[in-house]
């Protein structure tokens, strides 16, 4: 995180995953997860913006989450992300 009091705020943050062990006996795979967020400060007022998983890491790009046919399915453990790439924003007003 990177600050200027008042004014300015950046932050990135990465995460590593080790491979988990799962309810029906198998490992999950390793990942990663990294994020980035600005935020501009004025005095009654700021706009922030965030990105979620800049990586786009879906546990369906390496690994399956469900087994069996699609009309009679076995749902395994949702270990990642199922919705990748994420971009948010806002404005917060000061009163």
């Amino acid at each position: 995180m990177y600050e200027i009091e008042d004014k300015l705020k950046i932050g990135l943050e990465a995460y590593y995953f080790s491979p988990q062990k799962l309810n029906d006996g198998t490992t999950g795979k390793e990942y990663w997860l990294c994020g980035f967020m600005i935020e501009k400060i004025w005095e009654k007022f700021s706009i922030f913006v965030n990105f979620e998983n800049i990586l786009n890491t879906m546990q369906t790009k390496f690994d399956t989450i469900y087994t069996g046919t699609i009309t009679n399915p076995t749902f395994r453990d949702i270990y990642a992300p199922v919705d990748g790439f994420v971009v948010n924003g806002g404005l917060k007003l000061k009163f």
